[in-house]
């Protein structure tokens, strides 16, 4: 333990990173007389396609300042209600100051429309950027919104890119650590017209947690300029039942302070069918078979909260605080399965029906604060992060069975009730130094703590355990604590054609687990490295190289070590694993953009010890096992198109191909062998963005895709597609919207999956509400109107940009 400590102050002190060096641009705001303007706005824009970089307003004293500009070439312009300056051009490689930007009170502005546009996608040396605000899918939420995302897939509630599933969630760069299936509860509750870009991080800075491969980070809108706006929303779903999610947000600016709240509530039932066959046998020959059909049906009351608060304290000393939440004060999940068990020419043995009705309250919530401080070389800063994170399930379950003969009448009945619950509590404290290098590089290092206590509660009572396969933990209590070590390196450049990044983290890990019923507890500890790389190379505006590389690491969900044994219905069970371990993988990339339009990449990855729930039939027992478990590995490589362009003003289009050979290698459960998965996969994305009328006011998205047969762990899944559509309408003045669309319009995206191999003959249909028709309608309100100096008191106040 003492060496671990040794090490990772060491590898801090000698910890070398760097990035493109950062500056002051100062200058003030003047009207036709000279005299200072006081609230006015002034932007700063890119000089290639005029998006905005920053904003800012004016002191008392007509003057402004943006603080850590890259250097660069960027274009200035000042507003003042109706009147606006000129744009000036700046070019940054040290501390500048602009001088004066003039307004001249008799512009006259009626006839002009000045617009300008993000392009939809930017490439970087280590990411993806997806522009949406111009897309008709900013009235629907986040969850629909990172579906239709470059080169983001959403199979079965779980996100993957490139084939990597355990994918870390950020919103503004705080990583936000929460179970997979609450990242769905916080972001199908929160409006799309939030977010101002998706992020899609395939090389991620070494700075975040070794843990997972790749990160979406969610970048909402802030005000950039002094002023207060709001905004009231609602989204309707219906698919075989309605869904609902209202909601508010506001944002307010001011000289040193700037805060957003975030509001909405959620009510919505929905349903999924499965269909599971199974074909269990006997030495080795099928005997029976049993075919359950399932209606899950979820109905769930959401309220999700966030907020976010920054204070410039003065020049040199900034705090961040924000908080993000997910209530659940009822969940409640009704199923009902009926079981027929035949011999295999068909005739009826016998039957059975369960009833599993589970009630559930969960509250996940989050808290950060971040202090930085700029010293005294140009540049250079240090900052310190902390965040806690509390979750709290509780679950009842009463679980129902009745037996019936092959005519039909009743023979037994095994009922039993479940009480389980979970608390988590999550933190870490952190601390990262900056200071620059040269123009164009600086150096980086951090050392992170984290701390991770779980507890498991469960009691089950009421069984029949002369019923086969039934042996279940009576009560328990599972605890787990979980400490992280880290410490990281790196170096980020930017020259003429060359754009660098790389580094070298450090991780020391320490883990607890103990059953009270157990024999003592499971103790782990290991030190790994994470080395990462990503180069960048730009000879001419219509070439571009990209390389990356990185390791990465897995660790089990909390949910998926607790050892307990909980029934779905009288012959299916879930069961976690304590004995789970970490799962290390490497990534390698080369990609090649022409035009910015269009681009090819090669990958190959090696995935060693993950772990995966996998479906195991008991051919003893007549059971079905979900299981949590490590496989061997998980490798596979291929190749990835993508077409980005703009064949009108009128028509964007974006395609995504991919084609990778696909290799899961596991150990049978009954022999022990190893076996191999292996399968050649792809998937198509295609998307289509029209804009419609002169005000570009009415925008509609078609999207496709098709999934090509895949392979994970021990089972294959059937190919499928599904065919969205969108519309967004804006009007008053672009303060109103409203949306109509439909998903899955041809109702194609139900998954089929079978696991045939050795004695293992079983498959699995699940139908869900995939085709749902969604109305969404947003109105916002308030402005970005300050009273200003004398002048504005004689003139009505309008709107600013």
């Amino acid at each position: 333990m003492k060496e671990s400590h040794i090490f990772l102050f060491i590898l801090f002190c000698i910890s070398t990173s760097s990035f493109s060096q950062e500056f002051r641009l100062v200058g003030s705001v003047l009207d036709q007389d000279k005299n200072p303007i006081v609230f006015a706005n002034v932007l700063l824009l890119k000089t290639t396609d005029s998006t905005i970089v920053n904003g800012t307003s004016t002191d008392d004293k007509g003057a402004f300042i943006f603080n850590s500009i890259g250097m660069g070439e960027y274009l200035l312009k000042a507003s003042y209600i109706e009147n606006v300056s000129k744009y000036k051009a700046v070019n940054i490689s040290s501390d500048f100051d602009a001088g004066a930007l003039i307004i001249k009170e008799s512009q006259q502005l009626d006839e002009v429309v000045v617009t300008y546009e993000k392009p939809r996608l930017e490439r970087k040396v280590d990411r993806l950027v997806f522009n949406v605000e111009k897309t008709a899918l900013a009235d629907g939420n986040i969850w629909e919104l990172l579906q239709q995302t470059p080169t983001v897939n959403v199979v079965n509630g779980v996100i993957t890119i490139k084939g990597n599933r355990n994918i870390g969630i950020l919103i503004n760069g705080r990583k936000i650590n929460i179970p997979e299936s609450d990242i769905i509860n916080l972001l199908s509750g929160s409006s799309a017209s939030n977010v101002e870009a998706i992020e899609v991080i395939t090389n991620p800075p070494l700075k975040y947690s070794a843990e997972g491969g790749m990160l979406i980070d969610i970048k909402m809108k802030k005000n950039l300029v002094a002023g207060y706006n709001g905004a009231i929303f609602n989204n309707f779903i219906q698919g075989v039942f309605a869904k609902n999610t209202t909601g508010t947000d506001h944002f307010f600016k001011g000289k040193k302070t700037s805060f957003s709240v975030n509001y909405s509530f959620s009510n919505d039932k929905r349903i999924s069918r499965y269909t599971d066959i199974t074909n269990f046998s006997e030495n080795a020959t099928p005997a029976s078979m049993w075919t359950s059909n399932q209606d899950l049906t979820t109905r769930r009351k959401r309220h999700n909260l966030s907020a976010f608060f920054d204070y410039d304290i003065d020049d040199k000393n900034a705090l961040s605080l924000s908080t993000i939440n997910v209530f659940n004060p009822k969940l409640n999940q009704f199923s009902f399965s009926e079981t027929l068990i035949n011999n295999m020419g068909g005739s009826l043995f016998s039957s059975f029906n369960t009833i599993n009705d589970s009630d559930q309250k969960q509250t996940n919530t989050s808290f950060y604060a971040d202090w930085v401080h700029k010293l005294k070389k140009q540049g250079a800063e240090i900052s310190f992060g902390s965040h806690f994170t509390y979750y709290d399930s509780k679950k009842g379950q009463d679980l129902d069975t009745d037996f019936f003969d092959d005519n039909g009448n009743q023979t037994g009945e095994n009922d039993f009730i479940t009480q389980s619950n979970q608390k988590i509590n999550l933190y870490n404290i952190e601390t990262d130094y900056i200071t620059p290098l040269g123009k164009s590089t600086r150096l980086k290092a951090g050392l992170r703590y984290a701390g991770i206590n779980s507890e498991s509660t469960i009691s089950q009572e009421g069984f029949d355990r002369n019923q086969p396969g039934i042996n279940p933990t009576e009560a328990g209590v599972f605890t787990y604590d979980e400490s992280i070590y880290a410490a990281y390196t790196s170096f980020d450049g930017k020259w003429d054609l060359w754009s660098l990044k790389t580094g070298l983290r450090a991780e020391y890990t320490e883990t607890k687990g103990e059953l009270d019923t157990g024999n003592g507890p499971n103790e782990i500890s290991y030190l790994e490295f994470f080395p990462s790389i990503a180069v960048q190379y730009i000879p001419s505006k219509k070439h571009q190289y990209q390389l990356s590389y990185f390791r990465r690491i897995e660790r089990p969900r909390y949910n998926r070590i607790n050892p307990f044994q909980q029934f779905i219905s009288n012959n299916s069970v879930a069961e976690g694993n304590p004995d789970l371990l970490p799962g290390t993988r490497n990534w390698v990339s080369a990609e090649y953009t022409l035009n910015r339009d269009y681009s090819i990449a090669l990958f190959y990855l090696k995935w060693n010890n993950p772990y995966r729930q996998q479906t195991f039939q008991d051919n003893t027992n007549n059971l079905l096992r979900f299981i949590s478990m490590n496989i061997e590995s998980n490798s596979g490589y291929g190749i990835d198109l993508t077409i980005n362009k703009d064949i009108s003003k009128a028509w964007g289009f974006y395609l995504f191909l991919s084609a990778y050979n696909n290799e899961e290698r596991f150990r049978d459960l009954d022999t022990g062998r190893i076996l191999s998965n292996e399968l050649w996969s792809g998937f198509i994305r295609l998307n289509n963005g029209f804009t419609f009328l002169k005000d570009r006011s009415l925008v509609t998205d078609l999207n496709f895709a098709y999934y090509a047969p895949r392979v994970r762990g021990n089972a294959r899944t059937d190919s499928y597609n599904y065919l969205d559509f969108r519309l967004r309408k804006t009007f008053w003045n672009k303060n109103a919207s409203a949306s109509f669309g439909v998903q899955d319009i041809f109702n194609q995206g139900n998954r089929f999956t079978s696991r045939n191999y050795l004695n293992q003959n079983n498959s699995t249909l699940h139908r869900q509400e995939n085709r749902l028709v969604t109305i969404g309608f947003r109105y916002k309100f308030g402005n970005t109107r300050i009273r200003g100096n004398k002048k504005s008191k004689r003139v009505e106040e309008r709107r600013r940009i």
